[in-house]
């Protein structure tokens, strides 16, 4: 028995084997003895599978049962999108165009046997009238019921797969991961219904009387798990600064960009953005200006048999939308492949194997996407709290879309729009969390810990050391109501009319040259006095915390500088 299997587990498979090897709980086949069948052509080979912790007993020499319903007089099924698959071998692939959806019958736990010919019959059921990856997940679940001690003693046997199996597989996954019985029990209400051998009806009444859960969602959500819950505030300010920088110094290829941009504004899934099309964006134009652009999202998840069947179209403006209009520009000077659907990030290279539609080998796939995304923040160097690289995945920027809203007042209808749920059940969750605008653990941590993205140019000595130092136009001033004095902080790097917004928006500019002896700590004193008169005022915590990004900035500058001084630069990503 493995170590790491929980002892009630341990203690539940001892008592299984018991009732194995006695042979209690097992009912006869019906009808075993029908004149015009013939036996199994092999026994059940018994597999253990350490990833459950249950060994199922010894291989039992087979027994004469009724005929075999497996292979079908046609070996090729046509899905519900009206393609082909092929299950006469033992690999079966299914036709995804966003990931690679197959089921390998050689990792199943059991071999030729009349049970596993209704579980095949099932799949092929699944193939006809779901998607690819309903499919993968029954494939996947339902090996947990085969796994279980007395399943696997009844197909050996030709027996009926008892009540019992099903009991011992409820009892191993335990009240949190229950709703996994309800692949088991959909299986084997189809093959009774279907008439497969080894499936009862008695058995059946039993298990339909159940109460199974679904699965449990917004675990990460409601921990606020630092890896996989929604980012904070800060993390998001932290991205759009640096995206903003990279935008500037062209340090950044574009899908890298774009990936960022369209996580960041729609909290889309990988495969929807993956299936997304040049075609899928229109500009809307003011004269000869665009103003805005309207977005087709693929929608995901509605029954669909095919991508893009349907659309959800979304408003995209400013930053984001330049970075996609960008994008599209840079594309259509590359080349073309044969058969080009014009993806609107594309691969560099056809993918090697399509099953179905040469339409889909110019778009990556959603694990390829989700790869691009997190090469870019990657690249940006934004740290964690506990100064680690910060980890995203498209999921994490789905769930802190709505985080945002409700702490902005959103509705729940407007949360489920945004997220294009068909209905309100798993919105709520984000109502059961505080608002992330300002958190409590972003303000107790320090300026070293907290997550920062450095978009300013560096620290100079003096003026003579800055790009445009014999520029006066180019200082930036602080003014103090307090002293009526106005000092400089530092250099601008750039021809730039955005002195109106001096000196604060220069500390998150990437053409910032900050003076070491410049009156960063005041610039500081100022902002963190307004915070505090704007929490006095009781206003909400939105507009309390509306320059922390700012502070922040602020903050790590002064450090940069005392870090100079001392002869040594801070650690940063």
């Amino acid at each position: 028995m493995d170590a790491s299997v929980p002892p009630h587990h341990q203690q539940l498979h001892h008592g299984l084997e018991q009732d194995v090897r006695a042979g209690r709980a097992l009912r006869p086949l019906r009808d075993r003895a029908r004149s015009n069948q013939h036996p199994t052509r092999a026994s059940c080979a018994v597999r253990s599978n350490q990833s459950c912790g249950v060994t199922a007993s010894s291989p039992i020499a087979a027994v004469a049962g009724p005929a075999r319903r497996w292979p079908p007089r046609d070996q090729i099924v046509v899905d519900r999108a009206g393609l082909p698959v092929d299950v006469s071998g033992t690999v079966w692939r299914m036709n995804d165009a966003m990931r690679s959806a197959s089921i390998n019958w050689a990792n199943f736990p059991l071999a030729d046997c009349i049970a596993l010919d209704a579980i095949k019959g099932y799949l092929v059921h699944l193939i006809k009238s779901g998607s690819p990856a309903a499919v993968g997940n029954a494939f996947h679940q339902i090996g947990i019921l085969i796994r279980m001690p007395a399943f696997q003693h009844a197909a050996v046997a030709g027996e009926t797969i008892p009540y019992l199996a099903l009991s011992q597989a409820r009892d191993y996954l335990g009240q949190e991961d229950q709703w996994k019985l309800h692949y088991g029990r959909a299986m084997y209400r189809w093959c009774t219904q279907n008439a497969y051998d080894g499936f009862e009806q008695g058995v059946l009444d039993q298990i339909e009387d159940w109460r199974i859960g679904g699965n449990k969602k917004g675990k990460a959500v409601r921990s606020r798990d630092p890896d996989e819950g929604p980012l904070t505030a800060r993390e998001v300010s932290a991205i759009v600064t640096a995206l903003r920088a990279v935008r500037l110094t062209g340090s950044m290829p574009l899908p890298e960009q774009a990936a960022l941009a369209l996580a960041l504004a729609f909290g889309s899934n990988s495969s929807q953005f993956a299936s997304m099309r040049e075609e899928d964006v229109e500009p809307l134009r003011s004269g000869d200006e665009i103003a805005a652009w309207i977005i087709s999202i693929p929608r995901h998840k509605k029954g669909e048999a095919l991508s893009r069947s349907s659309f959800r179209q979304r408003k995209l403006t400013g930053l984001y939308g330049e970075i996609v209009q960008d994008l599209i520009e840079w594309s259509q000077t590359r080349p073309t492949f044969e058969n080009d659907a014009r993806p609107l990030i594309r691969k560099g290279t056809l993918r090697k194997r399509f099953t179905f539609d040469d339409q889909w080998q110019a778009h990556m796939s959603a694990a390829a996407f989700t790869r691009l995304l997190q090469r870019a923040v990657l690249r940006l160097g934004i740290t964690t709290y506990g100064g680690k690289p910060l980890e995203v995945t498209c999921r994490r920027f789905r769930y802190t879309l709505p985080s945002r809203m409700v702490a902005n007042g959103a509705s729940q209808a407007a949360v489920a729009d945004v997220l294009d749920h068909s209905d309100l059940q798993n919105v709520p969750v984000y109502w059961e969390i505080h608002s992330d605008i300002v958190d409590p653990i972003d303000a107790a941590m320090t300026t070293a810990l907290a997550p920062r993205a450095q978009a300013f140019a560096g620290i100079i000595r003096s003026e003579t050391e800055a790009v445009r130092g014999d520029d006066e136009a180019s200082r930036r001033f602080l003014a103090d109501p307090a002293t009526n004095q106005v000092e400089v902080i530092g250099n601008c790097g750039e021809f730039r009319f955005c002195g109106i917004t001096a000196p604060y928006a220069c500390y998150t500019c990437v053409k910032f040259q900050a003076w070491m002896n410049g009156p960063h700590q005041e610039v500081l004193d100022q902002l963190q006095r307004a915070r505090e008169e704007r929490a006095h005022l009781g206003l909400h915590p939105k507009m309390i915390g509306i320059e922390d990004e700012l502070i922040d900035a602020v903050k790590d500058t002064i450090a940069r500088i005392e870090a100079k001084r001392a002869g040594e630069e801070p650690n940063h990503a």
